[in-house]
């Protein structure tokens, strides 16, 4: 069965505008009246450090530091650690009613990497998975992903470094990978 997605294209947004319009999307896609598979939200962040649900290590002294940077600071309901987002990378939010698709969380999270592992390879890149979340190029993480799935609706996505300045990430352990590097 050929299911139709929406694309919706924000462009470049502060991280707040990015969660309501997560929330907007999403409550079209719980709607069944509005008979909505999905969204892909494609959108681009001004600098801003977000953590996941895992958040209790990051304390209001390490979220003064990060926001004295210039860098807006978020904790989120989503899988994962502490994040990086700004311009030049690439953020996907896929808004999906997973019970249209298959409705299993690492059903999901695979196909996202393979998405990703596709990207990468149209540009020539060999890219891959490890035991640890994400796509991998020349053992650097290209790709991070922090999901949120409710009641079988998606919210939050990937996070792909296209052209982004890698210095934010010196700040703080991406995802909590010690000694793992990004890849520009």
């Amino acid at each position: 069965m050929l299911r139709k997605l929406l694309i919706f294209k924000a462009g470049l947004q502060k991280y707040g505008t990015g969660l309501k319009i997560q929330t907007y999307l999403s409550s079209l896609v719980k709607d069944p009246a509005k008979n909505v598979t999905g969204y892909l939200c494609i959108i681009e962040h001004q600098p801003v450090y977000t953590t996941g649900v895992r958040h209790r290590e990051y304390g209001s002294d390490i979220e003064h530091r990060l926001t004295n940077l210039g860098a807006e600071f978020y904790r989120t309901k989503r899988g994962g650690l502490i994040t990086f987002h700004g311009p030049g990378q690439l953020v996907v939010y896929p808004i999906l009613n997973l019970a249209h698709f298959q409705p299993k969380v690492k059903w999901y999270i695979e196909s996202l990497e393979k998405v990703i592992i596709d990207v990468c390879k149209h540009y020539n890149l060999t890219a891959y998975t490890t035991p640890d979340t994400g796509v991998w190029v020349n053992e650097k993480k290209v790709c991070a992903m922090g999901i949120r799935v409710s009641q079988y609706i998606t919210t939050h996505g990937i996070a792909l470094n296209c052209n982004t300045n890698l210095s934010w990430f010196e700040e703080v352990v991406p995802c909590g990978l010690v000694g793992k590097k990004r890849l520009l």
